[in-house]
This record gives C-alpha cells, structure tokens and sequence, in this order.
C-alpha cells in the first residue's frame, strides 16, 4: 500500500487531506509539527511526503525536505510570502509545490504522478515501447527541446522525469505545468510570474514556473491548449531565453531545458491554425511517440501485476489476465492503474476474477480458445520475466530457476518477444 507523510499544523487542513488521502488509497501518518516528521523519518519509509512549508516550532518544511531520504519524492504546500521558500524547496529536490487555496484533485493528482514515479521504472517489454525509451534516452543529454506525443493515461510525465534524470539537468529542478488545468487567466502569470499588483488579489510578487526551473527541466503537459497569445510569449522564451514577468518590466533569462507533451495532433492544429507553426518547430526539435497500451501486447500483463503488488491484492484468474490483454484500453495505462485497485478493494483477498473487473468501454472479444491462448501466453511471459530478474539476466541461471532446457527458454524468449539487458 502506498504511504504517506502529512505535516501540517492547521487541524482542520490535516483532518480534511488526510480523509482525501485516505479515500484516494494512501495510509497515512498525519502530524502537525516538523520535529515530529523528523522523527518518523528516522524510523519509518514512505511512498511520499506532503508537507507545510512554514511550520511552528524550531524546524519549517525545508527541514523536512532535507530529512527525506534521497528517491522519496516530496510536494511542498504554499501560501502567499512563502512562495520564495517553496522555490529554495524545488532548488533542493522537491518533487513540486502547490499552493494554498487549491483543489484536493490537484494535490491527489500531483501525489499520484510523483509517487507512480518513485515506486515504479517505466514498466514495459514490448518492441513499440522500448524503442519509444530509447530514443527518449538518446534525446535526453542532447539539450534540445523534446515533445512527447501519447494518449492520455499512455505516461508522458513518467518519461519526461525519466528523460529529466538521464540530461545535464538532473540536479535541478522538475517543475512541471499542467496547461489544461490552469485558467487562461492565470497561465501567464503561472508561467512567467507576477509583481505584486500586477493583478487583482495579487499582494505579493510570484515567480513563475520558469523561474523555479532554472537550471533544471520545465515541462508543460498538454501544449495545445495554450492560447494563441500565450504561445507567441513561449516562443520568445525558446528563441531568445528571456522573458518578462507580469506586470514587470526587468528581463529575465531562462535556461531549462522544455519538455512538451500532447495528446492531440499538433501538426494537425498547425494547418487549422490552432497552433503556431514557428512553436511548433521549436517544441519538436526533438519528438518521441508513447503507443497506446492497446498497442503493446502483454506489457498489459506486467504492469496489472505491478499495481497488483502495489494495491496488495492477491492474485488474477486466467481468464481474468485474458480479458485484461484482449481490452481496448481507452484510457491506458490510467484506467488500467484505477481498475486494478478498484478490484483488490473490491475483491479483498479473495483471487481477482474476470467478473470482478469493471470495464468502462467495449468489453474484451475473443473466442474461449483464442483467450485460453492469450491468457496462457501471458503467464509464460510474467513467468520468465521473474526468472530474469532473478537471475539478473543470466539466462543459463534463468533457464535452471524455471526448470526447461536452456534452448527452450531461447526459444520462448524470442517467440515472446523479451528483452533482455
């Protein structure tokens, strides 16, 4: 099960996010005090941390972040005069920051993605997918702009952090910015920050999310819904590095390396004139394509497996792994990860059968036979995968482990189409 750390002195704030957390599948502990997080961070390990910034007592949030082991991801929450600590937060590892008032979704949302990338690797074994990883990699130290074009729910964020951990940039920040969640009004200022005054209710100066990723990567996730304005100020950030903050009128430089991602075809919005074709060329210096999880054979497989494990459920049917293969996944890996956990709450820890699973789109097809096959297809390949992480690759040793000769498990390894390292 996942878990968290929650450290925030405000009772009724504590209360209300730990039931969010709690309904969202976390187990949490919940303090209200920084020397109390210490201690538990000596004794006990978390999925992740959520914690206050400006906090009573001897010790703040900072404290926190320095006192989280290294791979914990940590989300710092905000409010107006904090802003500056949040951004020392993100300069020292934090994962992100929100900032008070906010949405329970965003926080939900934010933890989710974080922690998806702390408590798993990019899951996958299928040729599409691989070679979608490796040319990621290959961009990664090149320091040219990279757009990620995928499906919603296909992981783009997960590749971009894993694309931000193998640049020049690792040890800076990774700020990333939801487009489609943020009003139009609102983008510039989140974008490129704000004077105080520069807009109703703002008494404080804010600096944008470029700002914070300095040195580091800023990725902006779902592009195409920046208005066409927005996009012409982007640009004059790509091309020239500088930029000015609402309300300001000082240039500032900027030197992340951006990381877009999309789930429309932007090529396609470029001939509507719907996007800037001149940014267009700019983002895509660099464009890698994540498939479909439909498109990705038994991959489907290993990664129910892996949510398995993570939401402790106990294990599925045959013809329940044959139906989760033979679906259409619309929502991809997302609505894989939701259905997964819905059926260990559901099931208990009782096995996970095929009538357990509640699939929103059209339904799996396939004949009794066709999804015997599949479903016995699967178990080989979940099977030999364990072996060869066991064996660390070693395919004599992996061979041994599953008790066939080791032309056999050459054989099965290429009819199945594994990798291995």
């Amino acid at each position: 099960m996942k878990t968290i750390l929650l450290v925030e002195d405000k009772r009724g704030m504590r209360v209300m996010l730990s039931t969010a957390l709690e309904e969202d599948g976390w187990q949490v502990t919940a303090v209200s005090a920084a020397d109390a997080a210490l201690k538990h961070l000596k004794t006990d390990s978390y999925s992740a941390v959520l914690t206050d910034v400006l906090l009573p007592g001897r010790y703040n949030g900072i404290d926190v972040l320095d006192s989280t082991p290294s791979g914990t991801p940590v989300i710092v929450m905000t409010a107006f005069g904090t802003i500056d600590m949040a951004v020392d937060a993100m300069k020292k590892g934090a994962a992100d920051f929100v900032s008070k008032p906010f949405k329970l979704d965003e926080i939900l949302e934010k933890l989710s993605s974080v922690a998806s990338d702390s408590s798993e690797s990019m899951l996958g074994q299928s040729s599409v997918y691989l070679e979608a990883l490796k040319r990621a990699e290959r961009a990664a130290p090149s320091g040219m702009n990279i757009l990620i074009m995928g499906e919603s729910g296909t992981g783009k964020e997960l590749l971009a952090r894993r694309i931000h951990q193998r640049s020049g940039r690792k040890n800076g920040p990774f700020v990333p910015v939801n487009c489609a969640a943020i009003p139009e009004n609102l983008m510039e200022s989140e974008l490129f920050g704000a004077e105080k005054g520069a807009y109703t209710g703002s008494t404080d100066a804010r600096p944008g999310r470029f700002t914070i990723a300095r040195g580091g990567t800023i990725f902006l996730d779902e592009i195409a819904d920046l208005d066409m304005t927005l996009q012409g100020k982007l640009l004059r950030v790509l091309e020239s590095g500088t930029y000015h903050s609402v309300g300001g009128t000082e240039e500032q430089k900027s030197d992340a390396l951006v990381i877009a991602a999309s789930n429309r075809d932007l090529s396609k919005m470029v001939v509507k004139n719907k996007f800037r074709q001149d940014l267009y060329f700019r983002i895509s210096e660099f464009p890698v394509n994540l498939p479909p999880l439909r498109d990705r054979g038994d991959d489907v497989i290993l990664i129910a497996q892996h949510y398995l494990e993570l939401y402790n459920g106990s294990s599925f049917t045959e013809e329940a792994l044959c139906s989760l293969r033979n679906y259409s996944w619309p929502g991809n890996i997302r609505e894989l990860k939701n259905m997964v956990r819905r059926a260990c709450v559901n099931s208990g820890e009782k096995v996970i059968t095929r009538e357990m699973l509640e699939f929103s789109g059209k339904k799996p097809e396939g004949s009794l036979v066709e999804q015997a096959a599949a479903a016995a297809r699967a178990r080989e390949k979940t099977l030999i995968t364990s072996a060869l992480a066991q064996s660390g690759g070693n395919r004599r040793k992996a061979s041994e482990i599953l008790g066939v000769s080791y032309r056999t498990l050459l054989t099965k390894i290429k009819d199945l189409q594994i990798a291995v390292e």
